[in-house]
């Protein structure tokens, strides 16, 4: 496992686990969290060194989630498991703002109502339960703007309906980008873009320079063009 990487997912994934009550997971070759029946985003597990997929997978305990593995399995460990391949980047010093989409609107997630939008977005994007709804207010009194503050949900709209999401969450050595998501009709606009400097503007005011993220292979080029720099494929196996 490339710790340096994955630390600001793994400290996200603490916070949320002590918002939720999760479980942590200590195995031999894997640690982690488990908080959630219903949203893989919330649990996610780490291997530090060779495990087998399905044992790998056996520690979600039958809910989805996302394991974070120390090297690519082969073919016959892999089986019928779902395997992303990942790409971690990072911007070493994050830029000057882009202007905004004219027809946007981006803000942080503070009300019922904001979350209530940010989370539309992301369940019909990422296809997450309804029921994780619940988890994501937690979540979010707990962490955002209104209690300890690490944790930003941006919420971009477009004439005043939700459109796309981001997340950004704030240690004192880099920011961590998350949960980019843009309604099908929405893409192609300029609003993912425009999320992501919005992160970047939350992390200069706090003195954050670093910014650090994974995306998939369709994502890369978006991230690039904004900065970030590629540093490692990682594989991660989905647990439906």
């Amino acid at each position: 496992m490339v710790e340096p990487l994955l630390e600001n997912l793994r400290a996200l994934t603490r916070s949320i686990a002590k918002v939720l009550g999760g479980t942590a997971v200590e195995q031999p070759g894997l640690s982690g969290y488990v908080s959630s029946r219903f949203d893989r985003f919330l649990n996610q597990l780490f291997a530090s060194g060779s495990i087998a997929p399905r044992e790998a997978v056996a520690a979600l305990e039958g809910r989805p989630g996302f394991v974070w593995l120390a090297e690519k399995p082969s073919a016959d460990e892999l089986g019928s498991l779902p395997l992303l391949e990942m790409i971690a980047m990072t911007a070493p010093a994050v830029g000057v703002a882009d202007p905004r989409p004219p027809q946007a609107e981006i803000g942080d997630v503070r009300s019922r109502e904001d979350l209530d939008g940010w989370f539309g977005v992301y369940a019909e994007v990422f296809g997450a339960d309804p029921k994780a709804q619940e988890e994501w207010a937690r979540i979010n009194d707990a962490l955002g703007p209104a209690g300890e503050g690490p944790l930003l949900l941006l919420l971009a709209r477009v004439d005043g309906a939700p459109a796309a999401t981001g997340a950004v969450f704030f240690q004192p050595d880099a920011a961590g980008l998350y949960c980019f998501t843009t309604l099908e009709p929405m893409r192609r606009r300029g609003l993912g873009s425009a999320l992501v400097h919005a992160c970047h503007e939350a992390a200069r005011a706090r003195g954050i320079e670093r910014a650090v993220l994974q995306a998939t292979g369709s994502g890369r080029p978006a991230y690039a063009r904004a900065g970030y720099r590629e540093e490692q494929s990682l594989p991660v196996l989905l647990s439906p």
